[in-house]
C-alpha cells in the first residue's frame, strides 16, 4: 500500500468507527477491558493529536484531555482533521522522494517516511473492528492493510517492545493467510534469545495457523481466539502468546 491508500483506509475507518460508537458511548468494549466505548473515542482522538504533533515536532508533545458524553465524538474527529491535513503534506512513498524526507523520527527510532500513515491507518482499523465489536458485527480489516499491520508487528511493534520470551529457542511458527496468493500472505516466524526473526516463507512450523489476514491479524492483536482459526501442532503456544504479548 501507498501513502493514498493509507489516507484512504485512515479515513473510511475513521468514518465507520465514529458510526459505530455515536449511539453506544456508555458500552463496554469487549476487546479493550476496563474501557467503554467514550473512553475508546477519547483514546483515539488523543492518539490522532499526538500523532500530529510528533510529525510536526519531531518528539512526544503534551496532548489536552478529552471531553466527555456526546462531545468527544466531534473532539476526536477534529483531531482526525489535523492528522490528515499534517499526513497530507508528506513524503508519497516508502523510500522518501520529492516532497518530504526518507527516514523520520519516531517512538520506534528512525523509520521509513511511510511509518505514520501506515501507523495510523492500523490504529484506526483495529479500533473501529474494536467499536463495532460491541454490536457485534465488526467488519474485517481489509487484506492489503492486514498484511502490512502484520508485518509492522513483528518488524516494528515488537522488537520496540524488546525481547518476547514464548516459546524456546528455535520454535517455529507458521502463518498463513487464506485470501492472498502469494508469498505475502506467509510468515515463518522463528523464537530466539535475541528477539524474533521472520522471513516471508512456505515453511512447516511447530504451530501452524491458517486464517484470512484479518483473522490472523486480529488473533495476534489478541482480538479474537485461535477458535476462528485452522490451528496444527503447539496450540498451547498460541496461548502463551495471548497471556504474555499484551498489546
Amino acid at each position: 500500500m501507498d501513502r493514498a491508500s493509507y489516507l484512504e483506509s485512515l479515513r473510511r475507518d475513521a468514518a465507520d468507527l465514529f458510526s459505530a460508537a455515536t449511539p453506544a458511548l456508555a458500552a463496554d468494549v469487549p476487546t479493550c477491558p476496563g474501557w467503554t466505548v467514550e473512553r475508546l473515542v477519547g483514546h483515539v482522538g488523543r492518539v490522532y493529536r499526538w500523532t500530529a504533533g510528533w510529525i510536526t515536532t519531531g518528539a512526544a508533545v503534551e496532548v489536552e484531555r478529552p471531553p466527555t458524553g456526546d462531545a468527544v465524538v466531534t473532539w476526536a474527529r477534529a483531531g482526525l482533521d489535523e492528522l490528515v491535513t499534517v499526513l497530507d503534506t508528506g513524503d508519497s512513498g516508502a523510500g522518501g522522494g520529492p516532497g518530504g524526507p526518507a527516514m523520520v523520527a519516531t517512538w520506534a527510532g528512525q523509520q521509513p517516511a511511510i511509518f505514520w500513515p501506515r501507523r495510523m491507518a492500523i490504529e484506526t482499523a483495529l479500533h473501529r473492528w474494536d467499536a463495532q465489536a460491541t454490536r457485534g458485527d465488526a467488519a474485517p480489516v481489509s487484506a492489503p492493510l492486514a498484511l502490512d499491520a502484520i508485518d509492522e508487528l513483528f518488524e516494528v511493534i515488537l522488537p520496540s517492545r524488546g525481547t518476547v520470551d514464548v516459546a524456546p529457542d528455535g520454535t517455529t511458527v507458521h502463518l498463513h493467510a487464506t485470501d492472498v496468493d502469494g508469498g505475502a500472505g506467509e510468515w515463518l516466524v522463528t523464537f530466539g534469545s535475541a528477539g524474533i526473526a521472520v522471513e516471508h516463507a512456505h515453511a512447516k512450523g511447530d504451530l501452524a495457523v491458517r486464517a484470512t489476514a484479518s483473522e490472523l491479524l486480529l488473533l495476534l492483536w489478541n482480538r479474537i481466539g485461535p477458535e476462528r482459526c485452522e490451528v496444527f501442532g503447539d496450540a498451547g503456544l498460541l496461548e502463551r502468546w495471548r497471556a504474555q504479548i499484551a498489546l
